[in-house]
């Protein structure tokens, strides 16, 4: 199993912000919440921390 990039950013308050919007939206199936967060999450790491994060397959 490859390394998921997402360990490497586990200080960041917003990275942990949106990952938990993605889980909350998920928990409560509201795909849109769980679609906005993912979105949000990729922008965040790749201006904030120059990362891309793989689209989930």
């Amino acid at each position: 199993m490859s390394e998921n990039p997402t360990d490497k950013c586990e200080a960041c308050e917003v990275c942990e912000l949106l990952k938990a919007l993605e889980a909350a939206g998920r928990g409560s199936r509201d795909r849109s919440m769980e679609a906005d967060a993912r979105v949000r999450y990729r922008r965040h790491m790749r201006e904030a921390h120059r990362q891309e994060v793989p689209l989930p397959l």
